[in-house]
């Protein structure tokens, strides 16, 4: 199986094996080579406000990571990480200088934010790939500038929406007058949801995305949390409902504005396109 095949996979935030990542790399003072492999701070787009109090990033705006190495890129090019889809999340953990942080428990956009980072530190800023114009549909090739990537602004926050001390928040429904909890979903979570979805494709099941995502993100209703009690509010739920739910989770979810301003050299059309996960981005030769 080539990286090309496996990169949906490795980028899918397949739960990664609790396991420590190499420490910083420092070579025997005896040698001529003796350094210390940089590091850079990454600014979190949660700023540390949605992890529950005793978390190790509840309240740290930044996150120390280290400069990709040969190491990390061996764990890149590993065949048997790629098949598993673990190469990328195995990557982030092993470049994470304090282990007492697992990827897996990062919030989806902080994974994100360190994600890029780590792109930059290995391959630099510029990412030369190929997409498609959203208005003539021609292929072209284009470089997107990483280190223009920002935090999407999550300071409008809904009015029906209440931040909760353990982390989560409390969103009221005006469709149905009920008051529903939601937590927002870690990488091991989004591995979960990556992980039902492909299985359902396997057995060719109807998609169930919008249900599954509800279960995920839905810890409490009109103040319980009895999963049977929740589950049975979910199947019975509104569309109109279920609509007000992922808008307000949209509008508070912290994460990186992965846009960028594009102009089609085939028809000239300007607008915005997201930089495409595609495999050039951590595998720029192939």
């Amino acid at each position: 199986m080539t990286q090309r095949d496996n990169l949906e996979r490795a980028l899918s935030g397949r739960p990664v094996p609790d396991q420590s990542a190499p420490a910083p790399t420092t070579t025997d003072n005896a040698t001529a080579f003796s350094f210390v492999t940089p590091t850079d701070f990454v600014d979190l787009p949660s700023k540390g406000q949605f992890y529950p109090e005793g978390h190790a990033l509840y309240g740290v705006e930044s996150l120390e990571i280290r400069h990709m190495t040969a190491k990390e890129e061996d764990i890149l090019t590993s065949e048997s990480l790629l098949r598993k889809g673990l190469a990328v999340d195995r990557m982030l953990q092993a470049v994470v200088v304090d282990k007492n942080i697992k990827i897996g428990d990062l919030l989806i956009g902080d994974k994100n934010a360190i994600l890029m980072a780590a792109r930059i530190t290995g391959f630099g800023a510029d990412y030369e790939t190929r997409v498609m114009c959203p208005d003539c549909e021609e292929t072209i090739d284009h470089t997107f500038d990483l280190d223009e990537i920002v935090h999407e602004d999550t300071t409008e926050i809904p009015s029906n929406v209440t931040f909760l001390e353990n982390g989560n928040f409390s969103v009221k429904l005006e469709s149905i007058d009920f008051e529903v909890e939601l937590k927002l979903l870690s990488g091991a979570d989004e591995a979960r949801w990556s992980a039902q979805k492909e299985k359902r494709k396997k057995l060719k099941l109807p998609d169930t995305n919008i249900t599954d995502q509800l279960r995920l993100i839905i810890m409490g209703v009109k103040g319980t949390s009895d999963k049977s009690l929740v589950a049975q509010f979910i199947d019975m739920l509104p569309a109109r409902a279920s609509r007000e739910i992922r808008t307000a989770y949209e509008k508070v979810m912290p994460n990186v504005d992965l846009s960028q301003d594009f102009d089609c050299p085939e028809c000239g059309h300007e607008g915005r396109i997201n930089v495409p996960l595609t495999a050039a981005f951590f595998w720029p030769d192939t």
